[in-house]
């Protein structure tokens, strides 16, 4: 007949809470949150501000605005979109954040009424993305 070890017994038995209470944690964290606790790549976050260059051109916001960054944009009628992370404001109304701007972007007359920007015809995946590379310095 074979001894039962006592803290043997205790200590797998702990390492098995252990690892049950961590997985349930970070199953907890990605319901609650919604996010996955991995880092996100430099090279995934490279092609979502290429994706929202890509989108300052393809939907025509370079053709109103200038920012240095892309020399495709040399519009005059909008304004000049260099430094949007450092602005107060967004079109003088909305205070300026990454939220604000990616709503002004789907919307602009509902915050701005008499605004001259057309609606642009937009994803909000691909309104952050033109806010992602707005706000990147």
């Amino acid at each position: 007949m074979q001894k039962l070890n006592v803290s043997t017994c205790v200590l797998t038995t702990f390492s098995s809470l252990r690892l049950a209470f961590s997985s349930s944690l970070s199953a907890a964290i990605v319901i609650t949150f919604g996010i996955w606790a991995f880092p996100i790549s430099a090279q995934s976050i490279d092609a979502q501000l290429e994706q929202g260059k890509t989108l300052m051109i393809t939907k025509g916001c370079s053709s109103c605005h200038q920012l240095t960054k892309l020399p495709a944009a040399k519009g005059l009628v909008g304004p000049p979109l260099d430094k949007m992370a450092s602005q107060s404001y967004i079109a003088g109304v909305l205070p300026n954040s990454r939220e604000n701007l990616t709503k002004f972007l789907l919307d602009p007359k509902k915050f701005h009424s008499d605004t001259a920007m057309p609606t642009p015809d937009i994803s909000e995946q691909e309104a952050r993305h033109i806010t992602d590379y707005l706000f990147k310095e």
